[in-house]
């Protein structure tokens, strides 16, 4: 029975790493991407995919993965990977350097490590990365209204570290199968956690990003007319309605009011106390709630392309997210 429900989670790990690969590259419009967030974001999703094919190959025939070289050298290759795509998603402006090169080590003397040693080596390492990352997040905590969504599934996924340097030590006392198991069963599990945080909160990444923008650069404004820039943005948002443009971005309205995307970001955070994707989201549920009230006769899905939304499911989830409730019941509460 374990087998098999380890079998489904590899599949869906590998059919959701080629989504989101897709979708990283290709959408994501208010996500600062560098190349090197590119890269890294493929070899990471790429090695998670290669170590459940490894693990279905367990499960399926006689393929003894940790006396294989590909499967040990990819469990090292996780936690490297993920620890520079971390960096370049929360610093996109970030460029590798030569103190970055040392988180490779591992990989490029991977043949002179003890093979037995290996998995707790990798597990050590991941467990390391996922506190540096939790630790990067945390400083942002007060600057985050939503902090509290990110905290759950950050105490879920360091709760899965946990399990796998549990296993790293476990390994030369337990069966390989319940290993293979174990291990690939957390992979999957945590990769639905993943797709179920996109879904629920799409911008949850450009939210993060924009924060650790904040959190973590030297202030940008010094330059500008803060009142000035922000009575200016106030009238985009509030006269002009220009978050009813649904393909918005951060980048389009800096244009708009001559400053840098930087700027931009730090002016919204600094006086509305919440990202850019977030002021965008709010001012669109709040002409939805205005057009709910005033055109009763008007369909929920036509509403939220009125507003700006690509599509009703980002609506919902914004509307809820904003107003403590859907756009179905807000409208049946104020029409009583």
């Amino acid at each position: 029975m374990m087998i098999h429900i380890g079998v489904l989670l590899v599949g869906f790990t590998v059919l959701s790493a080629i989504i989101l690969l897709f979708a990283y590259w290709y959408f994501l419009p208010d996500l600062q991407k560098s190349i090197f967030s590119k890269v890294a974001c493929t070899l990471l999703l790429t090695s998670l995919a290669g170590l459940q094919w490894c693990h279905y190959l367990a499960f399926s025939a006689e393929f003894d993965a940790l006396n294989n070289a590909y499967y040990l050298w990819l469990l090292l290759a996780v936690p490297a990977f993920f620890y520079y795509f971390s960096l370049f998603v929360l610093f996109p402006s970030s460029v590798l350097s030569g103190v970055h090169a040392v988180h490779l080590c591992p990989l490029l003397t991977f043949w002179l490590l003890p093979v037995e040693h290996v998995p707790l080596i990798a597990f050590v390492l991941g467990t390391g990365y996922t506190f540096w990352f939790a630790r990067l997040v945390l400083v942002m905590r007060h600057q985050h209204q939503r902090f509290h969504f990110e905290r759950f599934f950050f105490v879920l996924f360091a709760i899965f570290a946990a399990i796998a340097l549990a296993l790293g030590f476990l390994i030369p006392h337990i069966d390989a199968q319940v290993f293979y198991v174990t291990y690939g069963s957390s992979i999957g599990v945590a990769m639905v956690l993943v797709v179920t945080a996109m879904i629920i909160f799409p911008d949850m990444l450009t939210d993060i990003q924009q924060i650790a923008e904040l959190a973590y650069a030297k202030s940008s404004l010094g330059s500008i007319n803060i009142k000035s820039k922000k009575d200016q943005l106030d009238q985009l948002m509030m006269r002009d309605k220009v978050y009813q443009n649904e393909e918005l971005s951060l980048a389009m309205v800096a244009d708009m009011m001559q400053i840098t995307p930087h700027q931009l970001s730090e002016l919204v955070n600094t006086q509305y106390g919440h990202g850019f994707s977030r002021l965008v989201r709010t001012c669109r549920v709040e002409y939805a709630q205005r057009l709910l009230e005033d055109e009763p006769q008007t369909s929920v899905l036509a509403i939220s392309l009125m507003t700006g939304f690509k599509s009703q499911s980002n609506f919902y989830a914004a509307f809820k997210e904003v107003t403590g409730e859907s756009p179905g019941n807000y409208r049946k509460r104020i029409q009583k």
